[in-house]
């Protein structure tokens, strides 16, 4: 537990300083010296300015927060750049003036960041990775395709709409094997989202089979009373063909092992060790290991682990806060790692995103990893 000073005081003494930096500066804005010559208004209207900015901000789960985020960063960095160049004078206080436009600029460029970043999540790319091993596969190759993190929603980046292209490019890469790496459905799921994407689920071809492990957001983590429980989740998977994996490992016909892991925090850290879900450690079969959240790759690599397909991070979704808490928790925020001469961790930036359309770092994807069975010499 943290001291109260830092818990409570300190919180609160960071928002005063940044409350007074923003008035200070909404009093620059040029719309605003129209009224200098009515006092309350001039001094009024940049208070009405910050309640309006609260009242879009109230939500921790919307839009309007992203935005006045980057409004406020925005209003820092510049703030701290004039102090700077105040001191310095001459032409690059000038330029900066031009540049600054009497604090126009920061709304001129969150607004711009808002734009790229919907046009940055709702376009759902295909990340392709290819691997070898020595070990033996079904005819000497094995595509996979990961789908993950896909949080179903309107205001979010997939729902049901997006099924339809979602599906091509699924079917596009020819999967041997379909693996759903968590937070496929959260508690902001409506029931016919959840039905239509089981839908789907069922109608894709994997010869190898389906196979899904819990996230953090399936079945808790829960911000509301979700729509649906266990029960419905589990009727909608067994009627797609998806298997459910929980601390469990699959030997599959052609030989090669799936082993999906319980989510660290639905457990509360309380699952099964890798030891304990590969007790006779590395073998000849190729193992693909499924984890939400990217923990515990160098024990799952000497567990004997193959591949480590992870999710959770979003890719960090929005930079810096993403990519600062991502990679404060987790082993790997986004992409490719390389754990060990025999295995590879891949960690999916999601196929939707949490929470609102918008994303400033990471990929909105589904993953097709290529794996190849090295000739030998």
């Amino acid at each position: 537990m943290y001291h109260p000073f830092f818990q409570f005081v300190l919180p609160r003494l960071g928002q005063a300083a940044l409350d007074i930096l923003l008035y200070l500066n909404f009093l620059q804005l040029p719309p605003l010296q129209l009224a200098a010559q009515w006092p309350v208004l001039y001094y009024g209207l940049p208070l009405v300015l910050m309640a309006l900015l609260a009242y879009i901000s109230r939500d921790p789960l919307g839009l309007g927060i992203v935005f006045v985020g980057h409004l406020v960063t925005f209003y820092c960095i510049g703030t701290g750049i004039g102090l700077v160049l105040r001191r310095i004078g001459g032409t690059p206080l000038t330029v900066w003036h031009i540049f600054w436009l009497g604090g126009i600029t920061p709304w001129l460029l969150t607004a711009g960041i808002m734009w790229w970043g919907r046009r940055r999540a709702l376009r759902l790319c295909t990340t392709r990775y290819r691997l070898t091993t020595r070990k033996k596969l079904p005819g000497g190759q094995l595509r996979i395709v990961q789908i993950s993190d896909i949080h179903p929603r309107s205001c979010a980046a997939m729902d049901h709409t997006r099924i339809p292209e979602l599906r091509e490019k699924i079917e596009a890469c020819h999967p041997d094997l379909l693996v759903l790496t968590g937070d496929i459905f959260d508690e902001f799921t409506e029931p016919e989202e959840l039905e239509a994407f089981c839908a789907l689920f069922g109608a894709l071809r994997a010869p190898l089979g389906k196979y899904y492990v819990l996230g953090n957001h399936d079945l808790f983590h829960h911000w509301r009373e979700p729509s649906f429980g266990r029960a419905e989740l589990e009727r909608g998977f067994a009627a797609a063909g998806v298997r459910i994996l929980e601390d469990t490992s699959v030997m599959l016909p052609c030989g090669v092992r799936i082993v999906g892991r319980k989510d660290y925090l639905y457990t509360n850290g309380s699952r099964f060790t890798a030891a304990q879900l590969m007790p006779g450690g590395p073998d000849d079969h190729y193992t693909v290991w499924l984890d939400h959240e990217p923990r515990d790759f160098k024990a799952a690599a000497a567990a004997g682990a193959d591949l480590i397909l992870s999710g959770h991070t979003h890719g960090g979704q929005v930079w810096p806060a993403g990519a600062v808490g991502m990679v404060a928790k987790n082993e790997r925020n986004y992409g490719k790692k390389v754990i060990n001469n025999h295995c590879t961790a891949i960690v999916s930036g999601g196929t939707g995103t949490w929470g609102y359309k918008f994303r400033t770092q990471g990929r909105t994807e589904i993953v097709c990893v290529e794996i190849t069975t090295e000739k030998e010499m």
